[in-house]
């Protein structure tokens, strides 16, 4: 049930996003776990458990999975800049259901549970995308994910 949920919500995105939109970076783009993250100015950890990170080249949505936290679904537009160096996620709204979403605003007190701290902005350098590990850095906190 869970990989027919995900397999849907994959199918959903490419379409939403324009099936004649190839992947801009095949690598990053897809279906992600967050395992942990640190914060940089305190180098804190934070384990994290079943949240997930969808990513297109048009639309990503971070959201709980089978979680018990309540940490809510949130959508946003994606793109890369510096020649694809760096992922930037903008203007996270909260989610109606798979990429759509409400129009109001994600409040960022719950972003920051994925590693995110701010509404309008995040840039993430990609730091590593590679045999199924991705590891993301701005300026609030490096994110390590596992490829789902």
């Amino acid at each position: 049930m869970k990989h027919l949920l995900i397999t849907i919500i994959i199918i959903t995105s490419a379409v939403l996003a324009g099936c004649s939109r190839a992947p801009i970076r095949p690598d990053v783009e897809g279906f992600w776990k967050l395992k942990y993250f640190t914060l940089v100015e305190i180098g804190e950890k934070v384990e994290c458990s079943n949240l997930y990170y969808s990513i297109t080249n048009a639309v990503t949505q971070v959201s709980e999975r089978m979680g018990s936290n309540g940490y809510g679904a949130y959508v946003s537009r994606t793109e890369y800049r510096d020649n694809e160096t760096k992922l930037a996620l903008r203007d996270f709204k909260v989610s109606g259901g798979l990429t759509a979403d409400t129009g109001e605003d994600a409040p960022v007190e719950d972003l920051r549970h994925y590693g995110i701290n701010s509404q309008e902005e995040t840039v993430f350098d990609i730091v590593e995308c590679k045999k199924g590990k991705m590891i993301l850095r701005s300026d609030y906190a490096e994110l390590v994910l596992e490829k789902f």
